[in-house]
């Protein structure tokens, strides 16, 4: 069996897969010597055809986490993947993350699968949004539901951004106002740098600039690149119309320093705030 959990919303896509290994332990392997995790890509696509030949010698169950096969795998090896997948597919469960969900051309090679399951996961925004968070807030527990729509409403959709938050409001952390501010201000900065307006040295020097800010500018300067060579599949919707009516001056520089700045710091050569010298 293949279960495809594909989509933008990286998170839900991943805590599905997630669910299902979880789901599989309990039910046919407790002991977790009948699950294992493949090299994602084309690289994987051998491995599970590979796999798929031999037998299992602890369970007559078989779980297998390999990620963009579907996507990564060549034309040329679609046939053999076709056909690992489609033996003992009552035993063996293939879950395969995607990022996008594969399109129907690609998909037509696969229509033959005796058991095929996809779970799309596609951005939520507004009210679906907010149903989800609550959702997520409840499995929680011990957050106030006034703080979750006050925080669904600041994260703007950014499921990760919530989880992250929603995590420290069940942990008994409060939610100020400005809760989410020091990433606002980070974001509101990285904007600046793509730009190159000249502004953003007050805004470098007004915040506290550390490791989490440099993650920020890193990827905020390689989803302008993308949106500047217009690969914006995967990239949130608000994101890539925020950047497409930016005025952005070679995000390329804004990105090696970006990364540069990251390096120095995981390296030591010097901390979060003598790295903000490398900004152009």
């Amino acid at each position: 069996m293949l279960i495809l959990c594909c989509g933008p919303n990286s998170y839900r896509a991943l805590a599905r897969a997630r669910e299902l290994e979880t789901a599989f332990r309990l039910k046919h392997d407790p002991e977790g010597r009948s699950v294992e995790r493949l090299t994602s890509g084309k690289d994987g696509v051998d491995e599970l055809v590979g796999k798929a030949a031999g037998a299992s010698l602890f369970s007559p169950m078989r779980f297998l986490r390999v990620d963009g096969i579907i996507s990564s795998c060549p034309k040329a090896k679609q046939k053999a993947l076709v056909e690992a997948l489609s033996r003992d597919v009552d035993a063996m469960i293939v879950v395969c993350v995607e990022e996008e969900k594969p399109p129907s051309s690609v998909m037509k090679a696969y229509e033959s699968l005796p058991k095929i399951v996809v779970n799309e996961y596609p951005l939520l925004t507004g009210h679906a949004f907010l149903t989800w968070a609550k959702d997520v807030a409840k499995s929680l527990g011990n957050i106030d539901e006034n703080n979750v729509s006050r925080l669904a409403s600041a994260c703007e959709g950014d499921s990760w951004m919530f989880i992250n938050e929603a995590i420290k409001l069940s942990a008994g952390a409060p939610l100020e106002p400005s809760s989410t501010g020091s990433e606002a201000n980070a974001y509101d900065m990285a904007d600046q740098v793509i730009r190159n307006d000249l502004r953003r040295r007050k805004s470098v020097d007004e915040m506290e600039f550390g490791y989490a800010e440099t993650s920020i500018l890193v990827q905020q300067s390689i989803a302008a690149l993308r949106v500047n060579d217009n690969d914006t599949v995967g990239l949130p919707p608000f994101v890539v119309r925020k950047l497409q009516g930016m005025k952005m001056v070679e995000p390329n520089v804004a990105f090696a320093a970006a990364l540069e700045m990251l390096f120095l710091q995981r390296a030591g050569f010097c901390n979060e705030s003598e790295s903000v010298a490398l900004i152009p």
